[in-house]
């Protein structure tokens, strides 16, 4: 009998360690590989001024003029947005229109995404909508006529619109009204801005999204080279001349300030 107990133990035993030989370890499951990102976003911020103060909506401000204006609307397009790398390639913003309205501060910072990665030097951009789309009539997004600032197919988009009071308005309800439009010929009103970054670049790693800090000084709408009396000059609402005259004025209005890596 004790021999049989012992006889069954040895094939347990054996069976046991056969098992055991034949349990293998679970295979260790490779770590992904890191992806590298191949773009980026950028933020282009629009702080508005008065000449050294800031710009708000329902505020008084003395122009060049020594009139006494407050705006109660500012809306303007950018658009055509490019970025220029340092070795001179550029891309091109796909969204294409940006509508700027001063009563909405997040449209005054614009999100540029998919970035190509890279260290950026310069900026350009329009301030106004470009003749295509003026062509094209009204559209949709930032251009849809809801925004408030089309008129038609023949005169095209408001460019820049600013309304607001001053006492030394000429208007008898002292409103103060500038609808600035036109977009082809001598009197056009869009306005090309360059930007060139000096000493510093804006880089682009996918693992940031670096500012590019701008000023616009609204007091420029009412000074060079024209000196606004809103005595008289108090009501646009039309493409022509007078339109250029404005443009002529807002074409230095936005100036670069900085960027944040």
């Amino acid at each position: 009998m004790k021999n049989i107990i012992k006889f069954i133990s040895i094939i347990l035993l054996t069976v046991f360690i056969s098992c055991k030989k034949d349990t293998k370890d679970p295979e260790p499951v490779p770590e992904p590989m890191p992806v590298t990102p191949t773009s980026g976003t950028l933020k282009i911020e629009f702080e508005h001024m008065f000449d050294t103060v800031e710009f708000n909506l329902g505020q008084n401000y003395k122009t060049a003029n020594g009139d006494t204006v407050k705006a109660n609307m500012l809306k303007y397009y950018i658009s055509n947005i490019v970025l220029t790398k340092n070795d001179n390639t550029t891309y091109a913003d796909p969204n294409g229109y940006h509508l700027l309205d001063v009563s909405d501060p997040a449209s005054t910072i614009l999100d540029i995404p998919n970035i190509p990665i890279g260290s950026y030097k310069s900026l350009s951009f329009i301030l106004g909508v470009d003749s295509a789309s003026n062509c094209s009539g009204a559209q949709t997004g930032a251009l849809d006529p809801a925004k408030g600032m089309f008129w038609n197919w023949s005169t095209g988009y408001i460019m820049f619109k600013l309304e607001g009071t001053s006492p030394q308005s000429g208007s008898s309800t002292k409103t103060l009204t500038y609808h600035a439009g036109g977009f082809g010929g001598a009197n056009k009103v869009q306005r090309n801005f360059n930007f060139n970054f000096a000493t510093t670049t804006s880089n682009i790693t996918g693992n940031n999204s670096p500012y590019i800090h701008l000023s616009v000084d609204v007091n420029e709408f009412f000074k060079n080279p024209a000196t606004i009396n809103v005595a008289t000059q108090y009501f646009l609402m039309s493409a022509g001349a007078t339109a250029k005259m404005y443009a002529d004025n807002y074409a230095d209005m936005i100036n670069f300030e900085h960027v944040h890596n």
